[in-house]
């Protein structure tokens, strides 16, 4: 297992460029996300549930590249074997037929999609790459849609698009489309845990309402806790899916167990899993972890440290 060493790289990826003329070819790298606590309440009539949960954005990234072209095709590569390049099944395909239908105009593009952040992982890849979809596409195509009509189509195509819309720290309430953004200044860190097998999104919602657990309706002080240090916010938050997703995943609390025990610190999961996460203050303490956990798991699974960003890092955009 090899990782980027955080103490001399990601300090600096914050940085917007200026936006690429109309058909010049234009790349994008579409940012994962960490849950940093989840809360879920009982299922909705409709059949959802609401979520209070405080997503950030992270430096692991899926690289898309969009240039004009006859028609709509999909390219993909990397961790893509089990992704479809058709349009119609594919997550970023469905994004750029909705945008096209939504703008009144032909949907003709080559989209390139290299993906690094896995699938089923609670990472919201897929989701992300929805969101630099319409953005791109929205600029590549002069779609005249405001932001806030861009948000309403992101959310017809999964919950946590929108967020990726926004692009920044936020508290993600009602099915993820309700946004309110949590600035945070302190630098902070993860190192991502990733087995190599994802959890089923439905299969985990499935076993929460099974196990029916008691919902804590207090209020919980995201402000406060999002000022506070790695130590202290990993003592605040908590996941009300980790239960479920440990019930249905074979070998993930048995995982989770084992870190907790060789590094002596909380290790959360993201979302509905699989991925698991060490929160540090320290790029060199996280590489330290990783370094830890490399030594000690087995190699087929993939250890990342990564920067938290209080705002999405936009620094490929060209």
């Amino acid at each position: 297992m090899v990782h980027n060493n955080l103490a001399m790289d990601q300090l600096n990826q914050q940085a917007v460029m200026p936006a690429t003329p109309a058909g010049d070819v234009l790349t994008f790298r579409a940012p994962a996300k960490l849950n940093l606590g989840l809360r879920i309440f009982p299922r909705r009539p409709d059949g959802f549930h609401d979520i209070e949960s405080w997503f950030v954005p992270i430096s692991l990234y899926d690289t898309l590249t969009f240039q004009n072209a006859q028609g709509l095709r999909l390219q993909l590569s990397g961790l893509a074997a089990d992704l479809s390049n058709e349009p119609e099944k594919n997550l970023v395909g469905r994004a750029a037929l909705a945008l096209a239908r939504a703008g009144g105009v032909a949907a003709h593009a080559q989209i390139d999609l290299h993906k690094l952040i896995p699938a089923g992982g609670g990472l919201g890849g897929g989701s992300s790459d929805a969101a630099t979809t319409l953005l791109a596409l929205k600029q590549l195509w002069n779609v005249p849609i405001s932001h806030a009509e861009l948000s309403k189509l992101a959310a017809t195509l999964g919950s946590d698009v929108p967020f990726f819309i926004h692009g920044q720290s936020a508290v993600c309430r009602g099915r993820g489309e309700i946004i309110e953004p949590l600035p945070f200044s302190r630098l902070l860190f993860a190192v991502l845990i990733i087995p190599p097998y994802g959890t089923s999104t439905k299969d985990v919602y499935q076993e929460f309402d099974k196990q029916a657990a008691a919902v804590d309706a207090k209020a919980i002080p995201w402000q406060e806790i999002s000022q506070l240090s790695a130590a202290e916010i990993s003592a605040a938050i908590g996941n009300d899916l980790e239960a479920p997703a440990f019930s249905v995943t074979a070998g993930l609390r048995d995982l989770r167990d084992k870190i907790t025990a060789l590094v002596g610190r909380p290790v959360h999961l993201s979302g509905s899993g699989s991925t698991l996460f060490i929160l540090t203050d320290q790029p060199a303490q996280a590489d330290a972890l990783a370094e830890t956990l490399e030594h000690n798991l087995p190699e087929n699974i993939r250890i990342l440290p990564v920067r938290l960003f209080s705002r999405k890092p936009v620094a490929d955009q060209r």
